[in-house]
């Protein structure tokens, strides 16, 4: 019997085997997605927080479970849990020593190269303004600046009674021609 981690449930590793051949032909959207998986965590919230959409969430976790036999989606969680386990077990530790990292001495000279490094530090935290692309003034105005501003409402409104007005004064003028026209026949 072998414990699969964050459920406590113990299940039989013969029925877990095949699955664990099946892992490691997997994309790389398919494990980013089953990490999220194995923790349990919604479509939801996985959709969220890579970035893309929920159903494409579920299309690469529906993708596995094909190719897993239409598991449940809390066994495939359990066998990815345990394909990661024996995946870090099967990693070399990295020992304490590395004998490639040279002594003290590299050190002293290291330092005088690296005087300036202390004004790279980076910033506790730092805010960013994001504006969209529509937002941007690098693309010629529709409306004109004339009609923006403090009272654009007012002057908008007027350019609109102007416009009608215009409009009704080349109708009357259109008729009158047109009645003219017609006695003249």
């Amino acid at each position: 019997m072998t414990d699969f981690g964050q459920s406590g449930q113990d299940v039989n590793r013969e029925q877990v085997s095949p699955l664990l051949l099946i892992f490691p032909g997997l994309t790389p959207k398919q494990h980013e997605v089953l990490c999220f998986v194995a923790e349990n965590r919604t479509s939801k919230e996985i959709a969220w927080e890579l970035g893309i959409s929920e159903s494409a969430v579920n299309q690469r976790i529906e993708g596995v479970r094909t190719r897993a036999g239409a598991l449940p989606r809390a066994e495939l969680a359990r066998a990815y849990r345990l394909y990661l386990q024996e995946l870090e077990a099967a990693c070399n530790p990295i020992p304490d020593k590395n004998t490639q990292v040279p002594g003290r001495a590299a050190d002293v000279v290291a330092a005088g190269r690296d005087e300036n490094a202390e004004q790279f530090a980076l910033a506790d935290a730092m805010t960013y303004t994001v504006t969209a692309p529509w937002q941007s003034s690098s693309f010629d105005r529709v409306v004109p600046e004339v009609l923006d501003g403090a009272n654009a409402g007012l002057i908008r409104t007027a350019a609109m009674v102007a416009i009608a007005g215009g409009m009704l004064l080349v109708a009357m003028v259109g008729l009158g021609v047109v009645r003219a026209l017609s006695d003249l026949i």
